[in-house]
């Protein structure tokens, strides 16, 4: 869902379910516009953590040695050596379905699935949002939202780092959902789209916030169009959706939080579009589901961090 909430202990609903894929209506008040997206340089760079290295700080420590005011992040491989975190609940009422668990420590070194990340500022200082999956030695499979505290392990962690030089992400509180998300706001030097697109400066990549019920895939389509990508590959993005919908099953409303989603556009600029998502979410038991998207089937529950590069 999204950083800075508050855990509350593991429930079951005093609600209705509904089926995944069934849009939330939050009780704050609408907040407009329903997705922001800011075109950016970027430049990429891997980060090496080493055993017991602490995976927040060195994440929130990468802004100042590259200068930059947002980072997105895909891990690549590596371990865990100990991990603090939570996953999606049930929330108190049908007015506010969806929340967080207690948080939850495992001690032993768990090998790495997926894991994305974004790191910006909050209240001015350093501040980063991880959904992350991992194995333990029994062979279970486990995911959430990682929490400070968070170590590499014995293997150490790869990350890839997407260095964004022309965008700050802020993290705030959400008046319309009450969870703290980042939104991208452009920085005195960003460049403008409209005078850049068929220059050598063009910017290389757009960093966006979508807001709950829009629809993914339209949402990553929308991007592309507004950035004037023809072609674009998503990754090191992470946010929540209502459930999941797959092509070949599904995840428990009302939320699930994607680990990681990537995926490919094409054909964005004509009137048929192919767009292409996959990903790895963790649901409200902490399990961990994966597949291709069903297309216009996944609306967004709290909110979504897109990170899209153009490939054209």
């Amino acid at each position: 869902m999204s950083n800075g909430a508050e855990t509350t202990a593991l429930q079951q609903p005093t609600f209705s379910l509904k089926a995944p894929g069934t849009a939330v209506v939050h009780a704050g008040p609408r907040q407009n516009p329903r997705i922001v997206s800011v075109p950016t340089h970027c430049t990429e760079h891997v980060l090496e953590l080493p055993e017991g290295a602490d995976l927040f700080s060195a994440l929130e420590a990468s802004l100042t040695d590259f200068a930059v005011p947002g980072i997105m992040a895909e891990f690549v491989s590596g371990q865990f050596g100990h991990i603090d975190y939570v996953h999606p609940a049930y929330g108190p009422d049908a007015e506010h379905p969806m929340s967080f668990t207690e948080s939850f420590s495992i001690d032993s070194p768990t090998e790495l699935r997926h894991a994305s990340a974004t790191t910006g500022f909050r209240e001015g200082v350093p501040f980063c949002h991880i959904h992350a999956s991992w194995t333990g030695a029994d062979g279970e499979t486990k995911g959430g939202h990682l929490l400070p505290g968070t170590l590499a392990g014995p293997a150490g962690l790869r990350i890839r780092l997407f260095a964004l030089h022309d965008v700050q992400l802020i993290s705030d509180v959400d008046p319309e959902t009450g969870f703290s998300a980042f939104a991208p706001t452009p920085t005195d030097r960003a460049v403008k789209t409209s005078e850049s697109l068929e220059t050598s400066d063009s910017p290389d990549a757009v960093v966006a916030r979508v807001r709950p019920g829009e629809i993914l895939d339209e949402a990553v389509l929308a991007v592309c169009r507004t950035a004037g990508f023809d072609s674009a590959e998503v990754g090191a993005s992470l946010g929540s959706t209502t459930g999941a919908v797959f092509i070949d099953g599904t995840a428990p409303w009302p939320a699930v939080e994607f680990t990681h989603l990537s995926g490919a556009v094409t054909g964005a600029r004509n009137s048929t579009p192919r767009i292409t998502l996959s990903g790895e979410v963790v649901d409200v038991a902490g399990e961990v589901s994966s597949g291709t998207l069903k297309p216009q089937a996944n609306p967004v529950a709290v909110t979504f961090e897109l990170f899209v590069r153009r490939t054209d």
